[in-house]
């Protein structure tokens, strides 16, 4: 079509004036310049905008047509060649475009003709209507040449990219629009100064010039305006916590940011890769795995690498864009761009990496307040949870103990026993295989099964079962263990599970207690709780003895009574202030002394007749002591023929008496008072002020075996104390002669240990006393006393 329109432009030409031959020079300049003045598209589209349809049109509209098609011929062939191509595609890309604009102008040309528009070398004058012929000719023409050129460049693109021709189309069609419509206006109003002097054609080439400079101006700050508004809008999608996201995002983003074929995001050293692709028109990713099992980049295209870096670790990641052609390469803006697209895609892994393990930790917060850490069963909210969720009608709750675990654990060890626990928790749960009950760890060693929509016997059934299950030996490779449990069990509403859990750990600690070795205890609904002062009033009692001996000679001078609570078969509790801090009944409290004081004084007779003369210590809570304690004590020693004056009263906690005058109503009928675990606190000096006592005895901390370094200022101290109130510092845990000769020294009167015999069952206390015999340090012990300054 080119080289018709070419043809018959030179076989029509006239051969015009020799001083009317400038307007063909300056037309084919002017054609030439809006070839060669070119500005790309953003995105890396092969697409330039030129002024040559500006050019076309006011060639058209200043030179006859044959002219027209000449002019562009000559101008577009010069700047084709002034124009540099890559040699693979440069002469198919100049005939191309050269044939293109040929045929734009002859297509302008013949439209301004059949408007009636036939403009000569001769000026001549416009009136209204030719004026008005022009105008709506170059509007025509102005819509066909620009429809030519979109339609035959998107084409080109198509077959040269392989994308769709519609996507090629409405690449920026603002941008092209807006272009479109400025070089329309400007080419009319170039004709009508043109129309009025047509010696204006020599300035155009250099207002085309201008005219270029101040397009390319403005679409260079548009693109950069775009670019980062792209960016901003980018790095607002990634900030999501996930990972896939992030990189799926960030993929598609640097195809559209950059105007890429291919990126490639590649994260942890090649683990994954995330790849997008605008192949198919829109971009999208196409490939997500790892970077060994990615395909091949089909043909040559140049490949941008950068690295997404991480201050605290170094190399993260990295970015790679596959541009378009061979010689494709970022401009400074471009690479700036790319600085901050990696910095912000770094800043959003690092978001997603802190997101992923504040959730791991919330997961982790979430098993721990749900979920037993050593047999994972649901724990105690759990099991309520679960049954208030899921139970309906009457639930059955048993609670299961293993009777013997602690000791177990600690004579196997943590590891073994945590193997053993798991195994017994298995079994548990194979006896709530359906979904109408539930398992669960309720305590250190007691586990819980819930049942509901079962009868009672049905549930009662299943729990022996279940219970029996647990006692056949656990067998590992070390070989086989039994462990006791026992079972306490009741039946209520659901609503009440709370209550239930709580009710049938009580039934059990009953039959534990009691010794019953049934496999399941059941109790209905509601059942009472009762005092631990109650159950201790009721339990059997264990009373140990142990001697002290005057340090200096020797001999046994007073009786320590140790009573314990035999809680259950393998539950036994010290008579001490761990135990009485838990009783807030006051009566309860002088209930249990008396028990105390009782036991420990019928235990008495028993060495009695061996250490006839020896004081009795027996501990007893401080809150007790109060005036009819005193009263009941004195009968009761008068009950057992004991003088008052062979028992002392041991009290670990004096800040809690509160009735001075029952001190002295015990101390006016004989009895003495130690204050014992001196120095366990920062009241221990004020404690001395709380009674008139007449022994004092250290804590077990300050043993001298025991290597703590105040020990021996704490011992001073005391003994510097008891001769200043009169009253005498007893040491406990003496082990060897040394110790007994330091301690004597340092002041203290009496003393205990596994050097005098320690604890013993009082026949065993008989015997010893028997056979034991004193030895008296050699000389008098010098005790050193304090320096006080005044």
């Amino acid at each position: 079509m080119a080289l018709v329109c070419l043809v018959w432009a030179v076989t029509h030409a006239g051969q015009p004036a020799r001083y009317y031959f400038v307007y063909p020079l300056m037309g084919a300049a002017l054609m030439a310049v809006g070839a060669i003045c070119s500005a790309p598209l953003p995105q890396r589209m092969p697409i330039r905008i030129t002024l040559t349809p500006t050019a076309s049109l006011v060639c058209a509209a200043a030179l006859p047509a044959p002219w027209v098609i000449l002019c562009a011929a000559v101008g577009v062939a010069v700047a084709r060649m002034v124009t540099r191509y890559p040699r693979a595609s440069g002469l198919h890309k100049a005939i191309q475009n050269t044939s293109m604009d040929i045929v734009a102008a002859a297509a302008a040309a013949a439209v301004l003709y059949a408007f009636g528009v036939r403009p000569g070398f001769v000026e001549a004058d416009l009136d209204t209507s030719e004026l008005a012929r022009l105008g709506a000719g170059l509007l025509v023409a102005a819509a066909v040449v620009f429809a030519i050129e979109e339609l035959i460049t998107s084409a080109a693109v198509m077959l040269a990219t392989s994308r769709p021709f519609a996507l090629v189309l409405r690449t920026l069609w603002r941008t092209r629009l807006i272009v479109a419509l400025g070089e329309i206006v400007t080419a009319g109003l170039f004709a009508v100064v043109i129309g009025l002097d047509k010696r204006a054609m020599i300035a155009l080439p250099a207002v085309m010039l201008v005219l270029h400079l101040a397009v390319t101006y403005r679409l260079r700050i548009r693109e950069e305006r775009r670019a980062w508004e792209h960016l901003a809008a980018l790095t607002d999608a990634l900030s999501a916590r996930d990972l896939h996201t992030v990189l799926h995002t960030a993929a598609v983003g640097a195809v559209g940011l950059f105007g890429a074929r291919t990126a490639d995001i590649e994260i942890h050293g090649g683990e994954r890769l995330v790849r997008a692709d605008s192949e198919a028109g829109e971009a999208g990713v196409v490939y997500d795995g790892p970077a060994s099992e990615a395909p091949d980049i089909a043909g040559a295209r140049t490949v941008v690498r950068h690295e997404i870096r991480r201050d605290a670790t170094g190399l993260q990641g990295m970015v790679r864009l596959y541009l378009t052609g061979r010689r494709d390469v970022l401009s400074v803006r471009e690479r700036a761009t790319l600085r901050a697209f990696a910095a912000n895609l770094s800043t959003s892994l690092d978001g997603v990496h802190a997101y992923r393990l504040l959730a791991e930790d919330a997961h982790r917060h979430e098993l721990a307040a749900t979920q037993d850490p050593d047999t994972r069963l649901p724990n105690r909210t759990a099991v309520l949870s679960r049954v208030t969720a899921k139970a309906t009608g009457t639930c059955h709750v048993v609670v299961v103990r293993l009777e013997n675990y602690q000791f177990l654990a600690d004579a196997i060890g943590r590891d073994r026993a945590l193997r053993v626990l798991n195994e017994l928790a298995s079994r548990l749960c194979r006896a709530a295989r359906d979904a109408s009950s539930v398992v669960g760890r309720v305590g250190d060693a007691e586990f819980a099964l819930v049942m509901w929509n079962l009868s009672k016997d049905t549930a009662y059934q299943r729990a022996c079962w279940a219970v029996a299950a647990l006692r056949r030996l656990v067998t590992d490779e070390q070989g086989p263990l039994s462990v006791r449990a026992s079972a306490g069990m009741t039946s209520g509403p659901a609503a009440q599970a709370h209550d239930l859990l709580d009710a049938a750990e009580r039934v059990m600690w009953r039959a534990v207690r009691a010794g019953q070795d049934r496999l399941v205890s059941y109790q209905a609904a509601p059942v009472p709780g009762t005092s631990l002062a109650r159950e201790l009033l009721d339990a059997r009692m264990s009373i140990s003895c142990e001697p002290i001996v005057d340090l200096t000679t020797g001999r046994i001078v007073m009786v320590q009574s140790t009573p314990r609570f035999l809680y259950s078969r393998h539950d036994v509790f010290a008579a001490d202030e761990d135990i009485y801090q838990l009783i807030d009944d006051e009566e309860a409290l002088r209930d249990l002394a008396r028990k105390v004081v009782a036991r420990s004084v019928s235990a008495a007779t028993t060495w009695r007749e061996a250490l006839p003369r020896t004081a009795l210590i027996v501990p007893v809570p401080a809150r007790a002591l109060t005036p009819q304690f005193a009263d009941s004590l004195r009968e009761m020693l008068s009950g057992y023929g004991v003088a008052a004056s062979s028992l002392v009263l041991e009290v670990a906690e004096p800040t809690a008496l509160r009735d001075r005058n029952t001190i002295e109503q015990l101390r006016h009928y004989g009895v003495r008072l130690l204050l014992a675990n001196f120095g366990s606190d920062q009241n221990s000096f004020e404690a001395l002020n709380a009674a008139d006592w007449s022994f004092l005895r250290l804590h077990p901390a300050y043993a001298l075996d025991a290597g703590w370094r105040p020990a021996r200022s704490v011992i001073r101290a005391a003994a510097d104390l008891s001769i200043d109130l009169g009253f005498a510092v007893i040491a406990p845990g003496i082990a060897a002669e040394d110790e007994r000769d330091e301690l004597a020294a340092l002041g203290c009167a009496l003393g205990s240990g596994s050097l005098f015999g320690g604890a013993m069952f009082p026949s065993q206390l008989r015997n010893h006393a028997r056979l034991w015999q004193p030895r008296a340090l050699p000389g008098r012990a010098r005790v050193l006393r304090l320096h006080r300054s005044g």
